[in-house]
């Protein structure tokens, strides 16, 4: 499977792919990852100067800037991919989600398959963000959104408001073909700080990877 990865908010493509290297070399050589920084220069999260000079976000948080994201990751897609699937951490897991909103009203990104949401929150709509109106999407008003194939991984002991958006991604996608894992290792990925979390996260993760390859829809 071939995967756009994303990175969060504050970080860069380079820090992604530290972040995901255990995770990537456990899936093996069947998968390609294409790691892209994103267009908005912020300030580094915590730790991120240590490994760059760079630091980078998605989203603008300026309305006339994040009216044209959904656009400008077609953009990237087009130029980039075909990609199977999307794997993004924190805002860069927000802006995939996005993606597959977009992707299964309008195909906008040729049919993704599947999709690793690490830490993420529930994204925008795409269709009113181009009107100038940043509406974050709420299960409770707006149901399912994604139907393919997703993994869910976060960390049971955030707070309580940040549970709350990891869990509201996660109920925007079919319960169906949704894994959830939850570790215990702050705002991060599992790798090599937890062995157990590295397990888990993998077990999420070829589930997904084995509906998506399974999948007719």
């Amino acid at each position: 499977m071939r995967w756009l990865c994303l990175h969060g908010r504050g970080t860069s493509a380079q820090i992604f792919e530290m972040q995901t290297a255990r995770v990537r070399e456990a899936l093996g050589r069947d998968h390609e990852f294409v790691f892209v920084n994103g267009t908005v220069p912020t300030e580094p999260a915590v730790g991120a100067e240590a490994i760059t000079d760079e630091f980078f976000g998605y989203v603008a948080h300026n309305v006339e800037q994040d009216r044209e994201l959904c656009d400008g990751m077609i953009e990237l897609v087009e130029s980039l991919g075909p990609f199977d699937g999307l794997m993004g951490f924190s805002e860069g897991g927000t802006v995939a989600a996005m993606m597959l909103v977009e992707d299964a009203r309008h195909g906008s990104f040729g049919g993704l398959k599947c999709a690793v949401f690490f830490c993420a929150a529930p994204p925008f709509d795409p269709d009113l963000a181009r009107t100038g109106v940043i509406k974050y999407a709420d299960p409770d008003r707006d149901g399912v959104l994604m139907t393919i194939p997703s993994a869910h991984i976060w960390s049971q002991t955030a707070g309580a408001d940040e549970i709350k958006v990891h869990r509201a991604l996660s109920q925007l996608c079919d319960e169906q073909v949704r894994e959830v894992f939850l570790h215990d290792l702050g705002h991060d990925i599992p790798g090599s700080k937890s062995e157990d979390g590295l397990a888990g996260a993998l077990r999420a993760i070829e589930h997904v990877v084995e509906n998506a390859m399974g999948d007719t829809r």
